[in-house]
């Protein structure tokens, strides 16, 4: 049997998959997470019949071409059909057991079908800045010491924010074959040269401000050693050099 996957990110194409393959048939396509892609790609290929599935189902409209199912990806799946492609994103702040969702992948994929995963990967980067490589080094920045705080907050309540880095040697344990993965930076902020990343970095820049602002503290309370002023204070801090040095320290993340 074989089986390809493609581990790469949506920040530098236009479409909504980067896997070679044509979704212009009947095929069935299996999509785990919001249901979002699901309909931008059912409106896109009618004749494609996909199945989505999340913990909520999302609030508008399902395309009559999309199944939505409500389903948690970590739980024994009840499929009775195998997929051409399996397409899951932003999966780390969900998945505690990545090797028993991959080898569910596996076993759901039909002879020469893909699968596709496109996630966030830490550390937190600055161009301007040496970012530490281990998670016991200090960073050099309260932004940076932020997303490493938090990684350590997020591992406490079982999530690895570095599960890309062990995805290939995992997948290749399953039987994968073909395996590619792609590596893109996603600025946060206006500061690079080219055109069309300025306008993703400043997008990315107020969605993470955002984020940050209303979810920062409750990820560092996810650690019971830090208490709510504490968490604030890393926040407040993390915000503030953000907002103040993005331009300069040129912070981006990695997909």
């Amino acid at each position: 049997m074989t089986k390809r996957n493609m581990m790469t990110s949506f920040v530098r194409f236009a479409g909504l998959y980067v896997a070679r393959l044509s979704l212009t048939g009947r095929r069935h396509t299996e999509v785990i997470g919001t249901g979002a892609w699901a309909f931008a790609t059912a409106r896109a290929f009618p004749l494609r019949r996909i199945i989505a599935t999340d913990l909520t189902p999302p609030d508008v409209p399902t395309p009559s071409n999309v199944t939505f199912m409500r389903s948690n990806a970590e739980e024994n799946w009840t499929f009775n059909e195998s997929f051409s492609f399996i397409h899951g994103r932003m999966l780390s702040s969900g998945i505690r057991d990545w090797p028993k969702l991959l080898a569910q992948c596996f076993r759901h994929l039909e002879p020469g079908g893909l699968l596709e995963l496109l996630d966030l990967c830490h550390p937190f980067q600055a161009e301007n800045l040496l970012a530490a490589t281990e998670p016991s080094e200090l960073p050099t920045s309260d932004f940076l010491h932020w997303g490493r705080t938090a990684e350590r907050c997020w591992a406490v309540n079982g999530l690895d924010y570095r599960a890309t880095e062990k995805h290939v040697a995992r997948l290749q344990e399953l039987g994968f074959e073909d395996i590619k993965e792609d590596t893109f930076r996603w600025p946060l902020g206006s500061w690079p040269e080219d055109e069309w990343e300025a306008s993703l970095g400043e997008l990315n820049f107020r969605n993470f401000t955002t984020f940050i602002t209303t979810a920062g503290t409750t990820i560092i309370r996810q650690d019971p050693m830090y208490t709510e002023e504490e968490a604030q204070k890393l926040v407040d801090a993390a915000l503030k050099d953000l907002e103040e040095n993005h331009l300069t320290r040129k912070f981006f993340l990695i997909m």
